[in-house]
């Protein structure tokens, strides 16, 4: 069996080392990058690091008490996808961290990968404070809409993380460009539509969604844009891209429209779920460079309600830990990389 070469003196220069297919020495030197937007999203990941004993849930199993029949289920069916989806996030990011090349891109996701594990935290930790933990993990057992969607997530990951193509890992950031970018969105809408109702909740998905929309989706948009650039890649793979998309598109759309259906909350309709998704997906198609593809509208509810608790800096504190939980403001365009 070959070993691994962690060392190769005779490697490329550090910046003429690839996302993939690059021969690196195994040095990381955060001095000197091909990129630059790799360093820059680092460095606004560390900067944003916060941990769940932060956000207050000492009344969260209170407030959880006190929602409706309707609310609670879309609290716990919002909560497993979420769940799964960070849990999926941070085993695919160790496999195309080990099949990328360039080192500073490497360490920029081996960051992510800690964020990831931390968001599958906070969710054990609020669900915990909520007392339906055991419940919410193991729904996906028990319903159809859930496992099906985690199934369809889990299938578009694995279609092509072998290294085997540079249009393969191209396809398989897409994946991940999808996961960050369309299947988030409408759960974390729906808790905020919750709101002062579950201010633990709230808190805590204003946490996890500054990292995937602030430095998540923007690294693996500036990955997808960048193997891109660097590689002659072949329109059936742009086109096959332009695939995953709208698949993804369908799979939150069928998820969403399941949950309205079945636990109608604060006059979300069909209507405002598929508004809202397309024109994420075509922002989604924005940043990776590709033309948009799906209904534009304006800027709907759900959407103005997600930038709003991702703009906020508020400062809050637990009262028991006395934790500062500030989320630091980027003072870095990340479209501009």
């Amino acid at each position: 069996m070959n070993s691994k070469n962690y060392y190769n003196p005779n490697g490329e220069d550090i910046l003429d080392e690839k996302i993939f297919g690059g021969k690196p020495t195994g040095f990381v030197d955060f001095n000197r990058s091909r990129y630059k937007w790799d360093v820059n999203i680092y460095d606004l990941m560390n900067a944003n690091t916060w941990f769940p004993s932060e956000v207050n849930t000492v009344n969260e199993k209170k407030n959880f008490d006190q929602l409706s029949d309707n609310e609670q289920s879309i609290y716990k069916m919002t909560f497993a996808q979420l769940s799964f989806n960070d849990s999926a996030q941070e085993e695919y990011l160790s496999d195309f961290r080990r099949l990328a090349t360039n080192r500073l891109v490497k360490s920029t996701i081996s960051l992510q990968i800690m964020q990831e594990v931390n968001h599958s935290k906070s969710y054990a930790v609020l669900l915990d404070a909520c007392g339906n933990s055991e419940e919410v993990f193991n729904l996906y057992k028990y319903n159809d809409a859930l496992n099906t969607k985690n199934q369809k997530i889990s299938e578009q990951f694995a279609s092509y993380i072998d290294g085997n193509s540079v249009d393969k890992m191209l396809l398989s950031a897409m994946a991940s460009v999808n996961l960050e970018g369309i299947y988030f969105l409408l759960g974390f809408s729906y808790i905020y539509l919750l709101g002062d109702k579950v201010p633990g909740a709230r808190d805590m998905i204003k946490f996890i969604a500054r990292d995937e929309l602030n430095t998540h989706l923007p690294l693996f948009s500036n990955i997808y844009k960048t193997i891109q650039k660097e590689n002659k890649i072949e329109t059936s793979t742009i086109d096959t891209a332009y695939t995953m998309i709208t698949d993804a598109v369908n799979i939150e759309l069928e998820y969403g429209k399941y949950l309205m259906n079945q636990y109608p909350i604060m006059g979300v309709t069909e209507s405002l779920m598929e508004r809202t998704v397309h024109n994420y997906a075509n922002d989604r198609l924005k940043k990776i460079g590709l033309n948009p593809i799906f209904p534009q509208t304006d800027t709907t509810y759900l959407q103005k309600l997600v930038t709003k608790h991702l703009n906020m800096n508020e400062v809050k504190s637990n009262f028991f830990e006395g934790n500062v939980a500030n989320y630091a403001k980027s003072s870095i365009n990340l479209d501009d990389f």
